[in-house]
């Protein structure tokens, strides 16, 4: 049995936003996740301070968050830090997706004998290190 080949646009992203019916709430705590650097790391979210930037009630985020984490766009840690799931990150940013790509399908780079083989120096080149010039006070 075969592996399928590597497919970016399967791979690296997920559905369109309008096809998982987000409420606004929930979009409202992504963006504000978004602002706060969850896309690169994970970061901890108290509830009171996401929903004072949302102008939402503390319920609504729970709720919000409870969404976003079943459809894995939000991801958990045990501690409690959350992160946006980074193939949501490559559906917003397709040129990225391509340079990814482009990385992952690269054959490896294959170091040869003259790579592995140790530094020479050069005559001028030990010279140079040997000797002491002064330098002009000008």
């Amino acid at each position: 049995m075969s592996t399928p080949a590597f497919d970016p646009d399967r791979e690296l992203t997920c559905p369109p936003l309008y096809t998982l019916n987000l409420s606004a709430a929930q979009r409202s705590v992504l963006a504000w996740m978004e602002d706060h650097g969850a896309l690169f790391a994970h970061i901890v979210a108290p509830v009171e301070e996401v929903a004072d930037g949302c102008e939402l009630s503390v319920s609504t985020v729970y709720d919000a968050l409870a969404r976003l984490e079943t459809l894995r766009l939000v991801l958990r840690e045990p501690g409690g830090a959350a992160r946006i799931n980074a193939r949501y990150y490559f559906t917003l940013h397709p040129e990225m997706r391509e340079m990814i790509t482009a990385a992952l399908t690269a054959p490896e780079i294959v170091p040869d004998d003259r790579a592995r083989a140790p530094r020479k120096t050069g005559n001028i080149a030990a010279r140079r290190r040997r000797t002491i010039r002064p330098v002009d006070d000008d």
